[in-house]
């Protein structure tokens, strides 16, 4: 039941967070999932291939596919063929992109500040520190415990309803 309810507040807040974020970013002429590749692509000095961003973007290569599309019709980002393999490409910020996301990344942490002013900053650093812990653990997971064989498994429309009336 915990776990669930946790599940079911993470993902809240997450779009609570995101209700307020988005129409900064659309105001600056950007979608989130279009910022999101450009931040990742800023980390990276030599790029990434489409692999590497579907990974720290948690996301599908096909569905960068449009979003890479569009920035570099926009001159924000380049497409050049892998060397040693022709099916991959890497994709790289063009000088107009490193100076766009530059801007759109400072912006961006005071949209963030903004966002969550309502929560007292002992509560967000307790929260950091917290999160921070549990996404250590499960990057290390083996993933050998599943769910079903958890001691007591209930099937998931039964613990979903008790979950959401706890949280």
């Amino acid at each position: 039941m915990v776990s669930l309810s946790l599940w079911l507040r993470l993902l809240k807040t997450h779009n609570l967070v995101l209700a307020r974020l988005r129409p900064a970013i659309a105001s600056r002429g950007i979608t989130l999932p279009q910022f999101d590749v450009m931040a990742q692509l800023a980390r990276a000095a030599d790029g990434l291939t489409f692999g590497q961003l579907s990974r720290s973007l948690l996301v599908s290569a096909g569905n960068l596919t449009g979003i890479v599309d569009r920035l570099e019709r926009e001159g924000l980002v380049r497409r050049r063929p892998v060397a040693h393999d022709r099916r991959s490409f890497r994709v790289t910020l063009t000088g107009r992109g490193r100076r766009r996301i530059a801007f759109l990344i400072r912006r961006h942490e005071r949209d963030v500040e903004t966002a969550l002013a309502c929560v007292p900053r002992s509560i967000q650093q307790s929260l950091r520190s917290l999160l921070g812990k549990a996404s250590g653990m499960l990057s290390r997971d083996d993933g050998a415990r599943r769910p079903a064989a958890a001691a007591g498994a209930r099937p998931l429309r039964k613990g979903l309803t008790r979950a959401r009336r706890a949280s």
